[in-house]
């Protein structure tokens, strides 16, 4: 700027640059589109960002006939992306929040989905379902001053355990402090479920080798790629949830992870 005596219009920019910077990367690009990607035409209430949802949605491994649940649906934008793109799929989103509940009918009724998802009020840590009755669950984790869960991530999780098949998948954003308090819930020895699960049962290594290539361009930059094996040789298995990805993440101010898990026996086997 002093130089050449450029000015910066960051309202309506000639050009946009976006630069991302790291130990063994730099990436630089500019948007092709005016307006961003994250933007849904049918998205009324825009909670969580679309391309993130979507994102989470595509590791989910969601096929065909299966039971989908989101048990902290919020505004209900991860289950619009995953409807959007899988419809032949049952999907159940819950929360505790009226408010949240009646944003996300409202996005439902706007993107015409209303009969694809059904909606529950009810909590994570008491799900009104069998054990071992739900295919995949996608879920934000809720964080900051007013959805702060602290310690309670453990019952979360535990319920998760329960309800989800042997062979499920389990695809999770957390921020920094619940990514820790995951990996510090076995370091320290405690299982995750009342019963105490086995984490060295046979097969759970191979859960652990493969890595899965799924197309995460559009959100997720290459050099998280190369972090991603570095976060998950440091994931021990949670329960009977083995961790098969993780992805670094920007949300704008915000560095979270996207956590891939597959629970790998049933409990108190």
């Amino acid at each position: 700027m002093k130089q050449f005596g450029w000015k910066a219009d960051l309202r309506n920019p000639n050009l946009e640059i976006f630069i991302h910077l790291n130990d063994i990367y730099s990436v630089v690009g500019i948007p092709v589109f005016r307006v961003p990607l994250a933007s849904r035409a049918y998205i009324k209430t825009t909670g969580l960002r679309s391309t993130i949802a979507w994102a989470m949605a595509s590791l989910a491994e969601i096929k065909a006939g299966a039971f989908v649940l989101d048990p902290m649906c919020g505004l209900g934008t991860i289950l619009l992306e995953a409807a959007k793109e899988w419809p032949d799929v049952y999907y159940v989103g819950a929360d505790v929040s009226d408010s949240q509940l009646l944003g996300a009918y409202d996005n439902l009724k706007a993107a015409g989905l209303q009969d694809k998802i059904e909606l529950l009020k009810v909590s994570v840590t008491e799900l009104p379902l069998p054990s071992e009755s739900v295919d995949v669950i996608i879920s934000d984790i809720p964080f900051g001053k007013k959805f702060k869960l602290g310690k309670d991530i453990k019952n979360i999780l535990q319920e998760m355990e329960r309800v989800l098949h042997v062979g499920g998948t389990i695809v999770l954003l957390l921020n920094n402090d619940h990514h820790r308090r995951l990996q510090d819930c076995e370091q320290s020895g405690i299982p995750l479920n009342s019963k105490g699960s086995p984490t060295d049962e046979p097969g759970i290594e191979e859960c652990m080798s493969p890595r899965e290539k799924t197309d995460l361009s559009d959100t997720v930059s290459s050099s998280s790629e190369a972090s991603s094996q570095g976060g998950l040789d440091k994931m021990p298995p949670v329960g009977s949830l083995v961790p098969v990805e993780c992805y670094q993440v920007s949300l704008g101010r915000t560095e979270a992870f996207i956590c891939k898990y597959r629970k790998s026996h049933s409990l108190g086997l």
